[in-house]
């Protein structure tokens, strides 16, 4: 205690001396600090993230709707395969079956490539060839264009052979709304080698 100042209080030799700090916090050089505070700043606070929202309602149904539209698509992309694959897939079940596409791909379509898969590896259809030229001949002279159907089908099978006889009713348009039909008769050799095959053809009249 200083004598000249007779009023001044005991100092307690141990506790802190507050003093003013600078803005950022740092402890001042002499500062006594005591031992209870923590030195330099202290530990930002984490920020706390944001709560999670959901999609929403409407996100929520143009999810469900491109979802369904997706599967739409794949089902009918699907469905249209099968069908295609089902309508070009070469039906050899029977002599007639095989012998009525056979006949349609030659006098209507006029498909040589989608006939070929119906007959034999040497087949004997030379009379097919003359009359489908035949009915080119006429197509080509008079513009028109010559379709024809099949009818009367009679089977006779033995064994791995059959014979298939029938009416091929051939319609020529005329003038106006007019049609010429030609039936003629033919016999066709239908033989089985794991399917159905047209053979041979031979016209009766």
């Amino acid at each position: 205690m200083d004598a000249s100042k007779p009023n001044e209080p005991n100092l307690d030799q141990g506790r802190s001396i507050p003093r003013s700090r600078p803005g950022n916090d740092e402890v001042l050089e002499g500062e006594i600090i005591g031992k209870d505070e923590p030195l330099g700043r202290p530990a930002p606070t984490p920020p706390s993230s944001p709560p999670k929202r959901g999609l929403g309602l409407r996100k929520t149904l143009l999810l469900v709707i491109a979802v369904a539209a997706a599967g739409l698509c794949l089902g009918g992309s699907i469905a249209t395969y099968v069908l295609y694959d089902k309508a070009t897939t070469p039906d050899r079940s029977s002599p007639t079956v095989t012998l009525q596409q056979y006949l349609h791909a030659r006098f209507n379509t006029r498909d040589e490539a989608r006939a070929s898969v119906f007959v034999c590896d040497s087949p004997n259809l030379e009379e097919v060839d003359q009359a489908i030229a035949e009915l080119r001949a006429i197509e080509s002279r008079y513009g028109v264009a010559i379709t024809a159907s099949f009818s009367d089908m009679a089977v006779t099978t033995h064994g791995n052979e059959s014979l298939v006889r029938l009416k091929i009713n051939i319609s020529i348009p005329e003038e106006g709304d007019r049609r010429s039909l030609l039936t003629q008769n033919w016999a066709f050799d239908v033989t089985y080698a794991g399917s159905w095959r047209v053979c041979s053809a031979d016209k009766l009249s």
